[in-house]
């Protein structure tokens, strides 16, 4: 018992003959030897097959633009006859703009612009004025021009300028030549099993560092190591926290939100909590199909009022990141290696006195996560509750 736990707790190493169970070498059994985790999960597959664009740098660059926005909230509360109007954003408004107070029916003309200070001519259609409330919504439905008018002043902004790095990711594998050439009866050659576990370790690696991962650039130690931002990093906007059990009136608020922007087909990648809290959703409404292709997987699809959600059980999403998913619009979604650095095998890059080999894994990549109103972070779910 000793010798077992002494080799079950060693320092790892290189695969020698001490470190091999004696019944693979001598004993007559099954010649393939299961995996825990036989194979990528779905996101990981999916990332590997969705877009993917080169970067010759280590650093990229994108820009993403919108429209120019039409709501607003009143800032301030305001009486009937005030004609300056404090309001959360003023520059989607210019000189001209009728906008109308939901809440009371009322349109104004805007006649002055100063920051977030409308001056505006109130009742300006067929409601009469009333007071305005702070917190009010307010929204611009587009101008209205006398005849032989000069144009308009214009409206516009910017492009976003987004930048992220590339990461380098190693997994490493070697083993002593005493054990490359020794028989083994189960699992065939060592090399061979490694090479396919730990490929398996290099993808998950990657797809957890795709969705969790932070931008940093390191130049402490005079060699530059850099870390890519994930996709949580980027969903700024559409983020909603359960606490708590998933209702499929919380859920269905949350793809109303998620589907807001974006395509109306989205993959929902979520830990095994939030997948069978949707599960029984779905077995409620009884609107759950399966069997459909999403890049060579079968995956059920949840259709609702909103868009046609493709869900993806993730590994990356357990125990304390079990309460999680992420709506994403994979359209928005770039997978970025660096020119000639995508998943490759390097083989013998063990040093030459070595009486063994060294190989791995090598990727150099980042994520590009554009137009993050298009995807949604769900989290705190901690099962299913009905109502």
């Amino acid at each position: 018992m000793e010798k077992f736990n002494m080799q079950f707790f060693a320092e790892p190493g290189p695969v020698v003959t001490t470190t091999l169970d004696r019944d693979r070498r001598a004993i007559d059994c099954s010649k393939i030897i299961t995996q825990l985790i036989p194979s990528a999960d779905p996101y990981a597959v999916i990332l590997m097959k969705a877009r993917k664009e080169a970067t010759d740098t280590a650093e990229f660059i994108w820009f993403d633009d919108e429209p120019v926005g039409w709501w607003t909230k009143a800032s301030a509360a305001a009486d009937d006859t005030a004609t300056n109007i404090n309001v959360a954003d003023g520059s989607i408004f210019a000189t001209h703009d009728i906008l109308k107070v939901p809440r009371t029916g009322e349109v104004l003309r805007v006649t002055a612009t100063n920051a977030n200070v409308l001056t505006v001519v109130r009742g300006y259609g067929t409601t009469a004025s009333a007071a305005i409330e702070a917190e009010d919504w307010l929204v611009r439905i587009g101008n209205a021009m006398e005849e032989n008018s000069n144009a308009p002043v214009s409206k516009l902004n910017q492009p976003q300028k987004f930048t992220n790095y590339t990461q380098i990711v190693r997994t490493t594998f070697d083993e002593s030549m005493t054990s490359a050439h020794e028989k083994k009866r189960v699992g065939g050659k060592e090399r061979t099993r490694l090479r396919a576990k730990k490929l398996l370790e290099h993808r998950l690696d990657v797809a957890r560092i795709s969705i969790w991962g932070e931008k940093k650039e390191d130049l402490s130690s005079g060699k530059p190591r850099r870390m890519t931002a994930g996709i949580n990093s980027f969903i700024q906007t559409n983020r909603k926290d359960m606490g708590g059990p998933l209702t499929e009136a919380e859920w269905e608020n949350f793809l109303e939100m998620g589907f807001s922007y974006g395509s109306k087909t989205k993959l929902f990648v979520c830990s095994r909590t939030v997948g069978g809290a949707i599960n029984m959703i779905a077995q409620n409404k009884i609107i759950t199909t399966s069997g459909e292709e999403i890049f060579g997987i079968r995956l059920p699809k949840y259709r609702s009022f909103h868009g046609d959600v493709i869900i993806a059980v993730d590994r990356s999403l357990e125990n304390a990141y079990a309460g999680y998913g992420f709506l994403l619009d994979m359209k928005n979604i770039v997978y970025r290696p660096l020119n000639g650095r995508d998943t490759k095998l390097h083989p013998n890059i063990q040093a030459n006195d070595v009486d063994g080999w060294v190989d791995e894994y090598l990727t150099e990549f980042g994520m590009m996560v554009r137009q993050e109103k298009t995807h949604a972070v769900l989290f705190g779910v901690t099962g299913f509750a009905a109502g």
